[in-house]
């Protein structure tokens, strides 16, 4: 039977797979431009070379998170009290919640939010979502290390 703590946990973990998932399709849509129309932004984005190249940084960290929180939250769909996936999403979502912030203050320092353009959006939903997800993630898997049948099924 499943209590309370482990639906909640499961939602989270089902919230981290979409988040994880998401990620996936944003880098798709930036390189194949369905989201990152290069030719339009390029007219608006200063110092737009700089930022291409900065924004590709974050694939490998990005993709390497989302394959974690993918891994973490498969094992708490499967146990809501599994010490890996409870440790390997904690992780995911410290970085998860670093690269949020990061882009929400260049987005902020650089102008991007006030793009005349529909990426504004996408990168706003980044800056402001992955902070809000992450945050809610840490906070209810700390809980769950608190209630009283923690760790007790591995």
């Amino acid at each position: 039977m499943i209590n309370e703590k482990g639906k909640l946990i499961k939602l989270v973990a089902k919230l981290n797979i979409a988040t994880a998932l998401g990620t996936a399709a944003f880098w798709l849509g930036f390189f194949t431009e369905l989201t990152f129309p290069v030719d339009q932004l390029k007219l608006l984005i200063d110092n737009f070379e700089g930022y291409y190249k900065w924004e590709q940084s974050f694939v490998v960290p990005d993709m390497l998170f989302a394959l974690i929180t993918i891994y973490a939250s498969v094992l708490l769909l499967r146990n809501y009290n599994n010490k890996k996936g409870i440790i390997f999403l904690s992780f995911s979502s410290g970085g998860w919640l670093f690269m949020g912030l990061l882009d929400f203050t260049y987005g902020i320092s650089n102008g991007l939010y006030t793009l005349g353009h529909s990426y504004r959006y996408v990168f706003l939903s980044i800056g402001v979502g992955l902070p809000i997800i992450s945050v809610f993630t840490l906070k209810v898997l700390y809980n769950s290390l608190n209630s009283n049948d923690a760790y007790s099924k591995v």
